[in-house]
């Protein structure tokens, strides 16, 4: 069984330096990490979209805010009927296959947040605080699942060569409020140096 490859974690327009003209993919160039968004652009705000639990009858709320290139995803869970509030790039196309998973510069609120892809996903832990964290999640990290479940055993692996879309998920069964703010999002090889600062991945 294939179903649309639509990754995890968040991720504004392109691999190349953002623009006004829509979305672009672009091959690496003997680089070994590459931008995918600083969240800047007058258009920002306009390639991101809110999918929150009240597509199923949810309470929660939630959504991005773009201030000097830093993107602020706030709400509130509500775990009585759903509990998740997520963001995700508007459909474009990324070709991430010469890398090999992402690193992020976020700073939260002691939360777990899902990289969030349509089936695939990856949790990243934040601390609470004032300090940014770079975290480097492995795309080995990201499993295919279906409202939580997994189902690696029904589906293809991640194929890195056709995102689709890129997002933020918090669904970690707790109530309350919620911030996270992320500078950049990057396509990397994570060598074992790396993995030294990826926290619980």
């Amino acid at each position: 069984m294939s179903i649309a490859t639509l990754l995890a974690l968040a991720l504004s327009t392109q691999i190349t330096q953002p623009s006004d003209t829509g979305h672009t993919s672009a091959p690496a160039q003997d680089v070994n990490e590459v931008i995918l968004t600083d969240f800047n652009g007058e258009k920002v705000s306009a390639e991101w979209i809110v999918v929150n639990d009240n597509v199923m009858g949810g309470r929660s709320s939630g959504g991005p805010q773009f201030d000097s290139g830093v993107l602020t995803f706030t709400g509130s869970t509500n775990t009585n009927g759903g509990g998740f509030s997520s963001i995700r790039t508007v459909p474009s196309q990324w070709d991430l296959a010469e890398y090999a998973g992402l690193r992020l510069r976020v700073r939260g609120d002691g939360r777990t947040y899902h990289g969030r892809a349509v089936a695939y996903r990856a949790e990243f832990k934040t601390e609470e605080g004032d300090e940014w964290q770079e975290i480097a999640v492995p795309f080995s990290k990201f499993k295919p699942s279906s409202w939580g479940r997994d189902i690696s055993d029904q589906v293809e692996a991640l194929d890195t060569s056709d995102i689709k879309t890129l997002g933020f998920m918090i669904y970690d069964g707790l109530d309350g409020t919620f911030t996270l703010e992320a500078d950049w999002i990057k396509a990397v090889e994570i060598t074992d140096e790396s993995r030294d600062v990826e926290g619980t991945l």
